[in-house]
């Protein structure tokens, strides 16, 4: 099979994740780190081998562990639909050692009280005192993910019956799992109120302004508004950290690491773990 189709085989990888229940972001990444692998991939997928991959995987050596890891993760499930569907005789990948997979990467913290600061900048008010719909639409996607640990594509897919108002309580229903989520500050509630006053809904979708009207806040769209936030106030902070935050708050408040695991929505509770190193 030559190199040209690999490239068949990478879109109907892609097709069959997208009509899975995979999230967009997780397509996204599969989509960029498995292009780069058949970038560098001079070989026919059959005659794919140890060195080849060793070789490509040498090249993300400059990426960050988080980076590199996710690579590994995605060609590593590349590769294992791919033995699946008889394309490769082994999965070569299985052989390799790699020290992404031993090394539980530990979350860098970050002081809640600078990502406040980032929050703070996100001026809610225009000069004449009237709203600015756009910014408070970020301001409580942002403050979400801080007090209840959402990852970016679940506060996206958030509707409004998913937040309980009166028992400041948000009930995520992911691909992954369904969690409550109990909020420890009001902040969230008073944006949330605000936002969908202001926007008038009371039903479905909360973040909109995708592709079309109907679609969700597209996780690019909220990185860049993120990044700009952040170099406003000359902070360096990613989104991800938003929500290693809150488990550290939880764990500062002395909270049970499995209840943590819990709110979180890990299926491991060993990635938990990790924020108690």
């Amino acid at each position: 099979m030559k190199k040209n189709n690999l490239k068949k085989i990478l879109d109907e990888f892609l097709r069959e994740m997208s009509s899975s229940n995979k999230s967009k972001n997780t397509i996204v990444n599969y989509r960029s780190d498995l292009r780069s692998f058949m970038n560098n991939c001079s070989t026919d997928i059959e005659s794919l081998n140890v060195e080849i991959l060793r070789e490509h995987l040498n090249g993300l050596n400059d990426k960050s562990p988080t980076t590199r890891a996710r690579h590994i993760s995605s060609l590593k499930t590349f590769l294992n639909w791919c033995y699946r569907k008889d394309f490769i005789a082994v999965n070569p990948l299985l052989k390799i050692e790699s020290k992404a997979h031993k090394t539980r990467l530990v979350p860098r913290k970050i002081e809640k009280s600078l990502i406040e600061k980032v929050l703070c900048s996100i001026d809610i008010f225009n000069k004449n005192n009237s709203i600015n719909k756009n910014n408070l639409k970020y301001r409580l996607i942002f403050t979400l993910m801080l007090e209840a640990g959402l990852k970016v594509y679940e506060v996206l897919n958030l509707e409004y019956e998913n937040i309980e108002a009166e028992t400041q309580t948000v009930f995520v229903n992911s691909h992954e799992n369904k969690r409550r989520v109990p909020l420890f500050s009001s902040e969230s509630i008073k944006l949330f109120r605000l936002y969908t006053d202001e926007i008038n809904v009371k039903t479905g979708l909360i973040f909109k302004g995708g592709e079309t009207p109907d679609k969700s806040l597209t996780y690019q769209a909220l990185n860049k508004f993120w990044r700009k936030a952040c170099a406003k106030v000359g902070a360096d902070i990613k989104l991800q950290q938003l929500r290693d935050c809150f488990a550290d708050e939880l764990i500062k408040r002395g909270i049970n690491i499995c209840i943590i695991s819990q709110m979180l929505g890990h299926k491991n509770l060993q990635t938990t773990v990790k924020y108690l190193q």
